[in-house]
């Protein structure tokens, strides 16, 4: 899977999780889109879906922006 591909279903399912569209680029955790439970849920979601954990003293740095964790899932998945 390419690292758009990766892109596009992380949106979607930030999207699910928030029920609000998002740029690659939109500031998640900072801007408050995502809540600690969101953040969790999400991180949860991606583990099912692509197979890896962002280990927990990671996920801030990972959850920056959807650009930022397609990259890590992109690399680590």
């Amino acid at each position: 899977m390419n690292p758009n591909e990766i892109e596009t279903q992380l949106a979607e399912m930030v999207h699910a999780a928030i029920l609000k569209k998002v740029e690659p680029d939109t500031l998640l955790l900072e801007s408050g889109l995502l809540d600690s439970v969101a953040a969790v849920d999400l991180m949860l979601a991606v583990e099912a879906r692509f197979g890896c954990t962002v280990p927990l003293t990671e996920v801030e740095e990972h959850l920056h922006s959807i650009r930022t964790l397609a990259r890590y899932v992109s690399a680590h998945c």
